[in-house]
Order: structure tokens, then sequence, then C-alpha cells
């Protein structure tokens, strides 16, 4: 019989997102001799399924069905039970709702709470809810310290069991190199000045304010380029809207991508143009691939991105001053390749994926019940 103790990782769905390729990876890495790694959805699929596959990963789909469901937490609560789990990780407040409640019908399970990003303060009934739900949480990590403070301040989780532990991505390099234009030949790119964003097409990653930066930097680089990779409900609007402001040659819509380390290489700059963040793996990869990055100023992004030192922050929603950082470092390779060295140190110093898993390894150590001999 294995000694390695069944956790259920609670995730919506495996679409390709910050959040469950967060989880993926954290699961790959996992010492299968101490932890047996199950994930459980309510929302769906996704491509991300076919990763569990080849990793030899349990994957259980219990649909949530419309609105709230009070019968679908013990309809999970027993599956727990059937699977023998022992700890149960949510990853999101929704996750949270479900997986938690489902874990407490289950005999009482620990519940570990991973926030990764969500706009706060909540309305007051969610606020209500989640302060109920914090009550019950064995440990609560937030991606980013500005998350936690969030969290205690406004939904009541209790300060001594809130944390913050921030995402680390594995090295990229040793998989794609860091030879620009050897990543140019194999994408078919020419030399274009290259701006790159990666996320999906979302309101929320607000690419359209980096389409109009393009007009201010097109101003001073006529040739340069947007890298959109990433797809999502917005792609038509978007084409539509670099169209109208002259950009369409310049915008390429590179869809869904499994190689974003490349185009990171590829490119000569990165940027994050969200209205808001936690702590955004993209820009931890392009720290990683030793990209210089211009980002707002919102959310976890200077916890990440060091003004001065590793790219440029710009205020939240000035888009100017978005054009100016994206034309600055486009026009200075000087800078850009000292912002990038500065970004490879900051990700290996605090940004590694072996450093995160270590600390969700001594948690899980920590949370998981005595064994009964």
């Amino acid at each position: 019989m294995s000694d390695a103790e069944p956790i259920a990782f609670v995730v919506p769905d495996l679409k390709v997102g910050g959040l469950q390729a967060m989880v993926v990876r954290l699961i790959a890495a996992l010492d299968r001799r101490d932890f047996d790694p199950r994930v459980y959805t309510f929302d769906g699929g996704g491509p991300l399924e076919a990763d569990l596959e080849r990793l030899g990963v349990t994957h259980v789909h219990l649909p949530r069905g419309e609105g709230i469901n009070p019968g679908h937490a013990a309809v999970l609560g027993r599956r727990f039970v059937a699977d023998g789990v022992r700890l149960v990780h949510c990853h999101n407040v929704t996750a949270l709702f479900h997986g938690g409640r489902a874990a407490w019908r289950a005999g009482g399970l620990p519940v570990l709470f991973t926030e990764h990003d969500r706009e706060m303060p909540a309305p007051w009934r969610h606020r209500v809810l989640h302060r109920w739900l914090a009550r019950r949480v064995d440990l609560t990590v937030a991606v980013s310290r500005r998350l936690r403070d969030e969290l205690i301040r406004f939904e009541g989780f209790p300060p001594e069991r809130t944390s913050s532990l921030v995402n680390g991505v594995p090295d990229p390099v040793s998989h794609f190199g860091a030879d620009r234009d050897a990543a140019r030949r194999q994408l078919g790119w020419d030399d274009a000045p290259v701006i790159l964003a990666v996320g999906t097409l979302t309101p929320v990653k607000n690419h359209e304010a980096l389409l109009h930066a393009l007009v201010g930097v097109r101003e001073r680089l006529p040739q340069a380029v947007v890298a959109l990779a990433g797809d999502g409900p917005r792609r038509r609007e978007l084409q539509h809207l670099a169209d109208r402001l002259g950009q369409g040659a310049h915008v390429r819509f590179l869809g869904e991508r499994r190689d974003v380390p490349r185009l990171l290489v590829a490119a000569d700059v990165f940027v994050l143009p969200s209205h808001r963040e936690g702590l955004p793996l993209s820009l931890v990869e392009a720290h990683a691939m030793s990209r210089a990055s211009v980002a707002f100023d919102v959310g976890g992004n200077p916890e990440v991105l060091e003004d001065g030192r590793t790219g440029r922050l710009a205020p939240a929603e000035d888009v100017p001053a978005l054009a100016t950082a994206l034309a600055d470092l486009l026009e200075d390779r000087t800078t850009r390749e000292a912002y990038g060295h500065a970004a490879r140190q900051r990700y290996l110093s605090h940004f590694t994926h072996e450093r995160m898993v270590g600390a969700y390894a001594a948690l899980y150590r920590q949370l998981l019940p005595a064994r009964v001999a």
C-alpha cells in the first residue's frame, strides 16, 4: 500500500490560464512518494486535461449546475471519501465555496485555500459568505502581499492563518534557449521591434490600452509591432479596434500558445497592460527569460517588476506613459539589456518553481492529519 497522501486540487476548469497552469505545474513537481494529487473541476475541462493524463493524474469533473446548488457539496464530499482524500487544496474563492463545503461534509478534511486574484472589495452579499468561509479554512495563502492584506481587511480572513506565497515558474531557459535570432527564425519573424503581451483576451487584461499605446510608440518607431499571445472572447473586438486605430498591419494575433518562452526570447520588450493582477505568472516568466518589462502599477505587479531596475511601471490606466515607457526601451538597447539581466537575477532569487513547490509541500505536511496506526 502506498504511503502517498491523496490531495484534492479543486479548480473551476482546465482551460489555459494562469491559475490552471500553476496548479498543473505544481502537481507535476510534487514528490509522488509523499503526495498523490487528484484534480476536481466543477465548470468543465479544457486543454490542460491532456497534461494531467500525461502525468497520470486523475481528473474528476462534477458539474455544479446553474446558480447555487446546495447538493453539489454533498456529491463532491462523497467523492472525496470514496477517493480517500486527506487534504483539500482550493484555488480561487468559488472553488473554496464548493471544495471547502465538500471537505467539511467529508468528515472535516483540512482545507488549504489559495487566492490567485479577484476584484476587492466584493459586493456585500459575497463578503458575508466569504467571511463565513474564512473562519472555517485551516490555512489561506495569497499570491501577493497586497492580496493577503485585502483578504484580511475586506473579508475577515484571520491574520494568523493568512499569508502570502508568491508563484514561481519552471526555468524556461533550459528548454528554449536564449538566442533571439534563432527564435525569430523559428517563428518566421522579421527584424521589426516586437512588443509581446501574453494573456487571455478578456476585459481585465486591458489590451485596448496597449493598442492605443501602440499609436504613440509608432510615432517614434514606425516599424514597431505588438504580438498578442492568447485567445478569448474579445479577439474580434480587438482586431476591429486595431483596424480603426490604423494599427491592423502592426498587431499580430498569435492565438493560444504553448511556446511562450520562445516568444519571449524573440520579443524585445514584454508588456502587461492589465487593469488588475494578483501575482502575474506571465511577468515572472518574462523575468526568467531576461526580458525587460513594462506594466501598469496595479495589484501584485510591483512585487515582481522593480521600476527602473527590471523594467518600467506606468501609472494605472495612463496610456501615454505606457507608450513612452515602451518606446524608450525599444530605442535604448543598453538599458533594455541591463533591465533584462536584472530581471533574470530577480527571478532566480525570488520566483523559482522549486521555491514555490517546496513551500506548498511544507504546508501540506503541516496540514495533513496523522495516520491512525
